[in-house]
């Protein structure tokens, strides 16, 4: 994975875990990546990017949703 996809996989992340924690407090953002073996988003493996902010993106989808 290059540099500039694994930053554009960060972005996305970081701001749909700020819409979630604006939203409903940083629990379920910490739980998420705690599930991966990260303790911050940088932490998270490349290889688990894309996972993780599907699992996000679905939260943050829900609280839209109402």
């Amino acid at each position: 994975m290059t540099r500039e996809k694994r930053n554009n996989w960060i972005l996305n992340i970081e701001n749909t875990a700020f819409y979630i924690a604006s939203e409903i407090g940083e629990e379920v953002v910490v739980s998420t990546l705690y599930k991966y073996g990260a303790r911050s988003i940088d932490q998270i493996a490349s290889s688990d990017l894309s996972d993780v902010f599907s699992e996000l993106h679905a939260i943050a989808a829900d609280l839209r949703s109402g």
